[in-house]
């Protein structure tokens, strides 16, 4: 029979982990910045919805990637799974970087 113990919280997360999940947030938050800067270049203007249906679906699902991802990385921070929500933080910012690398190829 188990019974139910509480847990002691973890050990603090070190200043490095923190800075690191503080500058991830940042350039997530630019990154959403960005997004919502050059949508009127995929929507076709500021009119509406003018632009390619898949340059819509492409542009919306990046963007609730950079929103979700954070967020959904708070739970696994709680939870102690500190290195599991760093890497979600940095998830859309490396998928950038990735993408770029690759359209340059």
């Amino acid at each position: 029979m188990t019974q139910n113990v509480a847990q002691a919280p973890g050990p603090a997360a070190p200043l490095a982990l923190k800075v690191a999940i503080a500058l991830g947030l940042l350039a997530d938050a630019a990154l959403v910045v960005l997004l919502l800067g050059i949508s009127g270049f995929v929507f076709g203007g500021p009119e509406g919805a003018q632009g390619a249906g898949a340059a819509i679906a492409g542009w919306g699902m990046t963007l609730a990637v950079c929103i979700l991802s954070p967020l959904l990385a708070w739970p696994m921070w709680r939870r102690g799974r500190r290195d599991l929500a760093l890497a979600m933080i940095w998830l859309p910012v490396i998928a950038l970087l990735l993408g770029l690398i690759i359209g340059t190829l």
